[in-house]
């Protein structure tokens, strides 16, 4: 008993010191650490001694003013030279005057060039949007030249040979006709015969023929033709 009661009272002891030591350390630390302030004595300079003046001795001259012949004329570098005239002039010698009737010979013209004429910009006109240019109307007949092929004669009808022209055993007779989209064919009119005789002939053939019907791109048209007719006896 006597032995628990001086271990308590030594650890007792420790903890005291290690409280009293831990508060040192604590005011220790925020304590700031003080600065003293010494007083600086001033030195005063002595000003410097001023600088002696130059000493001037009367008996030395004064150097000598150039001579005209050291001194040279600076000329400018700006300036370009000009030409000095070294021939003297007598201002006594007489002058002679002098006239003349001819007039001065007239100024150069110089050719202005002629100004350019002015070309003005072709401006082009946009096109309207949703207007189509109509297309090329069908003619009412075409030449030979425009069909697809040649129409070629299916039939013609018979005529004889008149009496009145003697001396002949054939004649011809070209006429213009026209062939109708059926193929029939069209009297149109007589360009020329070897006998007034069968110009009637040649009516009754070119109305009352039959041809191929004339195309022009696979549609049936009207065309016109010059048909030479040939009569035999």
């Amino acid at each position: 008993m006597k032995f628990k009661s001086i271990i308590l009272g030594i650890a007792t002891t420790a903890v005291l010191l290690g409280v009293l030591v831990a508060t040192r350390m604590m005011e220790l630390a925020n304590k700031s650490p003080e600065f003293k302030i010494r007083e600086v004595e001033s030195v005063s300079l002595p000003e410097p001694p001023p600088p002696a003046p130059e000493e001037i001795s009367d008996d030395v001259p004064p150097p000598p003013p150039p001579a005209l012949a050291d001194l040279a004329v600076t000329q400018e570098l700006n300036q370009p030279a000009l030409p000095v005239m070294v021939m003297k002039i007598d201002p006594r010698l007489a002058v002679d005057t002098f006239f003349t009737d001819e007039p001065p010979a007239p100024l150069p013209t110089i050719a202005r060039p002629r100004p350019r004429p002015s070309v003005k910009p072709v401006i082009k006109k946009p096109k309207r949007p949703g207007i189509k240019s109509s297309p090329a109307q069908p003619k009412s007949q075409y030449d030979l030249g425009e069909l697809d092929q040649k129409p070629r004669l299916l039939r013609n009808p018979s005529v004889t040979f008149p009496r009145s022209i003697k001396g002949a055993r054939s004649g011809r007779v070209v006429v213009r006709v026209a062939i109708l989209p059926s193929g029939r064919s069209q009297f149109l009119s007589i360009i020329s015969s070897t006998h007034p005789a069968l110009i009637p002939l040649a009516k009754r053939i070119g109305n009352g023929s039959r041809f191929t019907p004339p195309t022009r791109q696979g549609k049936p048209v009207k065309a016109v033709m010059t048909w030479p007719i040939t009569i035999k006896k």
